[in-house]
């Protein structure tokens, strides 16, 4: 119990100090009324700034509900690809979820993000089409005001079902399909070798405990 204990306040004593403020990946976009109909997850991909940063929230814009009356829930869903393709984390939004400046978002266990790698994040509604806001300076001079924390914004677009949003159309750059976004904590700092050697050496201690007769 001792050994329990131990660990959960190290962990904690982590987590208490990897707090920082809250904020949006996605700060605002104009895309002049322009919307596409999607059948796949749809979204867009990014790449973490030098920075580790923590998400705790995924969300999605709150006018797909008023763009899609016959939805009662999306799914959004992030994932990265480091040799296989992963699905980060999840979570279904609905009308009623927590609406912060125009997004609706919903709690996740929060996800520590690796500047060296690149995330998909992509909305679905299974059963029919969707509409997503378009944002591309390519098509409509739309652009995405983005946290400073992100960096590499493309468009991404899967070709069926709730999956990583890696194929579909051509993938543009400062482009997304809105959708999907989240909240995180910025300048998180990864756990320290002395936490994790603490770590290591409790368990350690707490398997030989259990072996003795």
């Amino acid at each position: 119990m001792r050994f329990l204990l131990a660990i959960a306040l190290l962990a904690s004593a982590w987590t208490a100090g990897a707090q920082g403020t809250s904020q949006p990946a996605i700060l605002g976009y104009t895309n002049s009324g322009v919307g596409d109909t999607f059948n796949a997850t749809a979204g867009w991909s990014f790449q973490p700034a030098t920075t580790n940063i923590l998400v705790t929230q995924l969300g999605c814009v709150a006018n797909f509900f008023t763009q899609n009356p016959a939805a009662f829930q999306v799914r959004v869903g992030l994932w990265t690809t480091n040799g296989s393709v992963t699905l980060v984390t999840s979570s279904f939004i609905t009308a009623a979820s927590t609406n912060i400046d125009q997004s609706l978002y919903e709690s996740v266990t929060p996800v520590l993000l690796n500047p060296s790698l690149t995330y998909f994040i992509g909305a679905y509604f299974p059963g029919s089409l969707f509409t997503l806001d378009v944002a591309t300076p390519t098509i409509n001079n739309g652009g995405v005001n983005l946290s400073l924390d992100i960096l590499g914004l493309t468009s991404a677009e899967g070709t069926g079902g709730f999956t990583a949003p890696l194929g579909g159309s051509d993938p543009t750059p400062n482009a997304a399909f809105l959708g999907p976004n989240f909240r995180y904590e910025g300048g998180v700092p990864e756990p320290s070798a002395g936490l994790l050697l603490g770590l290591g050496g409790l368990l350690l201690a707490a398997w030989r405990a259990k072996q003795r007769p």
